[in-house]
């Protein structure tokens, strides 16, 4: 493999193939070439941005022991600490105006678990429309969804959905691959965008599981996508397991942005945990949240493992970004 020969075909918008995207992976994390494709990641997604970065943010609305039960999340069924918990009305305008308080964000996700109340989810939709007063989009991250649902959210002012077909569906969790893709099926069909990500990524997988599922985001024309690593919470069966590191969490951002290239429309690309080395690596998208998490034993994230706002923004501000995108596309200077 010529590393120097697929950044020239990135750049000129011819289509990395699937066996070229896993020799890529299988890159040395330190090595030379996993450097220059680093290099050109971050190069090329902020000629195509104008060096603009995007802050989403998430609210956990609600969570109970989820039948879902996967075995990397806080909330499954089988070794869960939480009972159930949902955020009043108020309580959402608090956290909407607290998240959104100088205008900054892209996108908000509005969280719930694999099963859940869609009337009441319809509500939280139409309330966080009301209070929004800026173009900021409005995205749902819920468990599998009909068409029909879709329609009805997007009725009441949903933008789009983010959902995925994960790595180790089905082994690591109790949901169907095929219902996870058909869910992003169903969400396209009703008219939304639909956002996801290669997660969660843990050691044990291989480049080509990793490439099944970054090409599986092509075809479907994400507006969002990103590498996110697996935590490995406290309680989980995964709790004792390895983690990936940052510096391989960042090649695979590269990876993916090389292989995004061709794209008329690049994903906006996040990453998870946040890294210094992976908003130099191709990622331009980084989120806040609050609420609970899937990722965190802590009742409100925000007081645990999230992020607020303005760190996000510090982090965009160090790795770079000069401005960041508001949800009608205008960009604001990273002040």
């Amino acid at each position: 493999m010529n590393v120097n020969n697929l950044i020239e075909k990135a750049y000129s918008g011819h289509e990395i193939t699937k066996e070229e995207c896993i020799e890529m992976l299988k890159l040395d994390d330190t090595s030379k070439d996993a450097f220059l494709i680093r290099a050109a990641a971050t190069d090329l997604i902020r000629k195509r941005n104008y060096n603009s970065g995007y802050i989403f943010a998430q609210i956990g609305l609600a969570c109970s022991p989820c039948t879902g039960n996967c075995s990397f999340c806080s909330f499954a069924k089988d070794h869960t600490k939480f009972s159930k918990i949902e955020l009043t009305d108020e309580e959402i305008i608090e956290k909407v105006n607290e998240l959104n308080y100088d205008g900054s964000l892209y996108g908000l996700y509005l969280m719930m678990m694999h099963e859940y109340d869609l009337d009441r989810f319809i509500e939280c939709i139409r309330i966080v429309k009301h209070t929004l007063k800026t173009p900021t989009l409005i995205f749902s991250n819920v468990g599998d969804s009909s068409y029909e649902s879709f329609v009805r959210m997007k009725e009441a002012g949903l933008d789009g959905v983010y959902h995925c077909w994960r790595l180790g569906e089905g082994k690591d969790t109790n949901l169907s691959p095929e219902s996870r893709k058909e869910t992003m099926r169903n969400a396209k069909k009703a008219g939304l965008e639909v956002l996801d990500a290669l997660e969660p990524i843990g050691p044990e997988h291989t480049p080509e599981e990793m490439a099944e599922h970054i090409f599986f985001s092509k075809e479907m024309n994400v507006l969002q996508c990103g590498a996110m690593k697996r935590i490995n919470v406290p309680g989980t069966s995964f709790e004792n397991m390895g983690e990936i590191s940052q510096l391989t969490l960042s090649k695979i951002e590269a990876v993916m942005v090389l292989t995004f290239a061709c794209m008329d429309r690049m994903p906006i690309m996040g990453l998870h945990e946040p890294n210094i080395i992976g908003f130099v690596s191709g990622a331009n998208m980084i989120s806040a949240e609050t609420g609970v998490n899937p990722r965190d034993t802590a009742e409100d994230t925000s007081k645990g493992r999230g992020w607020d706002v303005a760190r996000c923004k510090n982090l965009l501000r160090e790795a770079g970004f000069e401005s960041i995108v508001s949800g009608d596309g205008t960009r604001m200077p990273l002040i």
